[in-house]
């Protein structure tokens, strides 16, 4: 399975750019990769700044397309990796481990456009496993730049993994948590 790193938000609310800020002794973006690039075939990172990923080891695109958030990501890995599927993983989500990604990577064979973890009731799109076919489904909404992140993974035809699946394997759900701000900085 090819995984996708996010690390293009403009992490307005942290006020800098979330992928080096040390969470826990390491980079954020470093935490990430050093869980999905053993279990990968393939790891990218999409990233607004490229050259800031270089020296990481994995291959780095730009964005080809601004102003759709995560989708801009999504539709940059699939665009420059020619897969049929892939996981995104956000560099945001310093907690997530080996064993989650394998749970999730092991539903690759759920229908749908997507399959989506749920967590306290709601979908965590960016730990998650897309189907070219979600893309293909919006591409003309994507290329007018006319389409969210959240209303495209809303309109999406979806497999979930329960959140009492995803405790078997992380009890504390620690996997989807996510760093936004300072305060949730170690």
């Amino acid at each position: 399975m090819i995984i996708a790193v996010m690390a293009g938000g403009e992490s307005k609310r942290m006020g800098t750019d979330k992928s080096f800020v040390k969470y826990r002794g390491l980079h954020m973006v470093e935490r990430v990769l050093s869980v999905v690039v053993p279990i990968s075939e393939r790891t990218v990172i999409v990233a607004n700044h490229p050259d800031r990923y270089k020296s990481l080891g994995v291959e780095v695109y730009p964005d080809l397309i601004q102003g759709m958030g995560p989708l801009s990501g999504l539709y940059t890995a699939f665009m420059k990796t020619g897969a049929d599927q892939l996981m995104l993983a956000a560099c945001d989500m310093p907690l997530i481990n080996e064993e989650v990604v394998a749970f999730i990577i092991s539903k690759a064979h759920l229908p749908g456009d997507a399959i989506v973890p749920i967590c306290n009731g709601l979908e965590q799109g960016m730990l998650a496993i897309y189907r070219r076919s979600a893309i293909n489904r919006f591409k003309d909404r994507i290329d007018r730049v006319d389409i969210q992140f959240n209303e495209f993974r809303e309109k999406l035809d979806k497999s979930h993994i329960s959140e009492v699946e995803l405790r078997n394997v992380d009890p504390s759900l620690d996997s989807f948590k996510n760093v936004n701000v300072r305060e949730d900085v170690d």
